[in-house]
């Protein structure tokens, strides 16, 4: 494991190689890792003018030229006194100098509460600031009474194991698949990379993967958390090729019996006092019912059940579909294909990001190694904590004019400046410029993030964008809504995920037999977006009213999800409690907040369509709350939001 600093090599290069090195590397952080060698603030309190970042992933906080290079020339002089006198123990700066850098790094202030946040996501005071503990000693028997069966071997599923196995708590994980990795691993379509940048969409204890890109391709994320399985060490505790269909309550026993159905379709009973749902609900594909679909002769298939059997050079593809996927699919297809025709129902906002293909460049890859703290800092900056501050981006404003193309004034700073970049690519063609732009506000469904590659692609001879509906599917490819027959080799759907449907295809089943969706009807989700009433000792990692609503990523919140869960079940082995069953009351009270905050959000007007609501025009995917708030409600359980029931003879899990 690695902490914030992994600076392990020592300083060899000359003044001449640093100079150039220190001329290619961000000046914030030349500032913050100066304070470390040196045990001096004065750069930080010299006046500096520091910015929000302009863009995810930026870590150059817009300050002038002259500061650049003012920087710029302080730090080489204290990286070569800092490699003169042989690479000392660095300078730990106290909590009211890092408040300070925080400050500075971000360019606007943070409370203070946000110092001991950022500093345990950067793992800045151990390897693993939010390793598992126990409060109180406790016996094998115990632990050995408290089993749990963990659904899905994704990101988090891997994360809760690894926290399981630190408590020496018994686990199964069971997944569906053969390998691990959860979505980096069902989907492999050409193109296929991260919105988040690299160095903050990793564990907080495990920093130090030489990423390549500051936005990765899903072979190297797949690759990472291949990596991070191998090291937690918990192989033993997985099945593979094995599927949870359903699961039951016992009350009368209070366990929980899980129903598995094997690849070759046998089926077995597992039985453990907690579950956990750690599969998100990016898991079932959605492909749309058109009439004729199963006389089209040539190959179709979903963009997440990828065909790498099938032939795409010099063929005739199809892509129905126009969000995220496509933006990032259609460049690469375009390049391959004889003819490309992307079928779009409705325009997303698309955001240039101006660093979204770029390399991690050598100089930062030896900062990291080299410079104390680098790496701490660099993961700080690239997670956008700034953005907490700035939830009128995504918010609704009454007292702004809701013409239904913004709703807030920062909501139409941010169209704007997407319109800019729309101009910048399509002014040539007019025609595209039409059928792209959305006329919703931005983020009332989940914007592409891009390079600006997928406007570029449109303009190839080759690509066709049709903003016609499709009527029907024939033996040869697609017939229009004008009449036009569309003749295609390959038709790919980029049509997404049920995501309405939570925990599909899975039947969960509570106290008295009452299956989660029907408790739930129009309102899915639980008390932190965790636990539920009347399913006790049930948790869930990404379930209903998780998703990130404008901040953050989600290896942070699984972090604090599975830290929760971690909690809970610690609570109940350190007091020997059976059950935990969250209060409905309690529950009742977090939902009404949650929807009552969310009506704040551009997601909960009714301008345009969004997978964020479900039938009932009700937001159940996103949560409203920021990241301080997430990470101080789940550091611990607190008993009075549960109802319990005392232990008295261990269950062991079998």
């Amino acid at each position: 494991m690695n902490s914030a600093n992994q600076a392990r090599s020592p300083i060899t290069e000359s003044d001449e190689e640093l100079a150039a090195l220190v001329n290619d590397l961000s000046p914030l952080l030349l500032a913050l890792t100066m304070v470390h060698m040196s045990g001096d603030m004065g750069v930080i309190r010299s006046g500096i003018q520091t910015f929000p970042p302009a863009f995810n992933g930026d870590t150059w906080g817009s300050i002038s030229e002259s500061d650049k290079a003012r920087v710029r020339a302080e730090a080489l002089e204290v990286i070569k006194a800092w490699r003169d006198a042989g690479c000392p123990e660095p300078y730990r700066p106290t909590e009211a100098e890092r408040h300070e850098m925080i400050n500075f790094l971000i360019g606007m202030e943070m409370e203070p509460e946000y110092v001991e946040l950022i500093c345990e996501d950067m793992s800045y005071n151990s390897p693993d600031d939010r390793a598992f503990h126990w409060n109180k000693p406790v016996s094998e028997e115990a632990k050995a009474g408290c089993g749990t069966v963990i659904i899905g071997a994704g990101m988090s599923g891997i994360l809760l194991g690894m926290r399981l196995k630190q408590a020496g708590l018994p686990f199964v994980i069971v997944e569906k698949r053969d390998g691990v990795g959860g979505t980096w691993y069902a989907n492999q379509y050409p193109g296929l990379r991260v919105d988040v940048p690299s160095h903050a969409y990793s564990y907080s204890f495990l920093q130090d993967h030489k990423w390549p890109h500051l936005y990765s391709w899903q072979t190297d994320l797949l690759g990472y958390f291949r990596k991070c399985f191998d090291q937690f060490g918990i192989s033993d505790h997985v099945r593979f090729n094995t599927e949870v269909t359903g699961a039951d309550w016992d009350d009368e026993k209070s366990e929980w019996k899980v129903s598995v159905r094997g690849k070759d379709g046998s089926t077995e009973i597992l039985t453990s006092r907690a579950l956990v749902s750690a599969q998100g609900f990016f898991n079932a594909t959605y492909t749309p019912t058109f009439e004729g679909a199963d006389r089209f002769k040539g190959a179709k298939f979903h963009s997440a059940e990828w065909r790498h059997d099938v032939e795409l050079a010099g063929k005739r593809i199809a892509v129905i579909g126009n969000a995220a996927t496509t933006l990032q699919m259609a460049p690469q297809l375009a390049g391959i294909a004889s003819q490309l025709t992307i079928f779009q129902r409705s325009p997303s906002w698309t955001f240039i990001n101006p660093e979204y293909a770029r390399e991690i460049r050598s100089s930062e890859q030896w900062a990291i190694k080299h410079l104390p703290y680098y790496s701490g800092w660099n993961r700080a900056a690239v997670f956008n904590w700034s953005l907490d501050k700035m939830a009128m981006v995504m918010g609704y404003d009454p007292d702004w004019p809701q013409d239904g193309k913004s709703t807030s004034q920062l909501n139409e700073f941010s169209r704007q400046r997407a319109l800019a970049d729309y101009h910048k690519h399509l002014d040539e063609r007019p025609d595209l410029l039409e059928k792209l732009l959305p006329d919703y506000p931005p983020y009332v469904k989940r914007p592409t993030i891009g390079s600006g590659n997928f406007f570029d692609c449109l303009k190839r001879p080759n690509v066709e964008l049709c903003t016609d509906a499709i009527v029907r599917m024939t033996e040869q490819g697609i017939v229009d809504a004008t009449g036009k027959n569309h003749e295609f080799d390959v038709i790919i759907y980029a049509t997404g995920f049920k995501v309405q449907e939570y925990l599909s295809p899975m039947v969960i089943r509570g106290r008295g037999g009452i299956e989660i969706n029907q408790f739930w009807q129009d309102r899915p989700g639980g008390y932190l977006g965790i636990t539920v009433p009347n399913f006790p000792n049930f948790f869930m990692i990404y379930g209903p009213g998780n998703n990130l609503g404008y901040n953050g990523n989600l290896v942070f919140s699984s972090e604090t999800q599975t830290n929760y869960i971690a909690a809970c079940l610690r609570y109940m082995v350190e007091e020997r409690r059976k059950v935990l069953d969250v209060r409905e009351e309690v529950f009742d009270d977090y939902m009404e907040r949650t929807a009552e905050k969310l009506k704040e959000f551009v997601w909960s007007t009714p301008y345009g369509t969004t997978y964020y609501r479900n039938a009932s025009g009700r937001v159940t995917t996103n949560t409203p709350w920021t990241l301080l708030e997430a990470w101080q409600w789940t550091r611990d359980i607190n008993p009075a939001d549960y109802r319990e029931e005392a232990l008295t003879e261990p269950a062991r899990s079998r």
